[in-house]
């Protein structure tokens, strides 16, 4: 990838996982009344070593290889243990992931500010500083 546009990228990898994570908060809170429901968190940054999901082999010399780029980040969903199972075995807060939601939100804000300035500089370099 460009240099140019080597911080929109990491801005891009930013704003995919806190959809992701937004979606796994999401069903959470769905599933706040199901008995027995565990809540689930989503990390980042996680060691290649504790994904599960084999690597694509090539089984013909006519297949294409297909290897995962370094630069593509792997998310890890795992059972969220901050919170006590009440007395049917769920163990949804409804308080606990309504504040991690809006956290969520806040950086996800964030990082579409920094994505639309970082355009907008590019867009006034493209047209010579004239703006339009």
């Amino acid at each position: 990838m460009s240099d140019l546009f080597r911080g929109i990228d990491a801005q891009r990898r930013a704003l995919d996982f806190h959809v992701s994570r937004h979606n796994v908060l999401a069903s959470n809170l769905a599933n706040a009344e199901t008995p027995g429901f565990k809540p689930m968190e989503l990390l980042r940054d996680v060691d290649k070593t504790q994904l599960s999901a084999a690597p694509l082999m090539v089984t013909n010399e006519g297949h294409v290889a297909i290897g995962m780029p370094e630069e593509v980040e792997q998310y890890l969903a795992r059972e969220d243990q901050s919170v006590a199972a009440g007395a049917n075995g769920n163990a949804v807060s409804l308080e606990h992931e309504m504040s991690k939601l809006a956290a969520n939100d806040i950086r996800f804000e964030g990082a579409v500010k920094i994505v639309s300035h970082q355009l907008a500089m590019l867009r006034y370099a493209s047209n010579d500083g004239s703006g339009g």
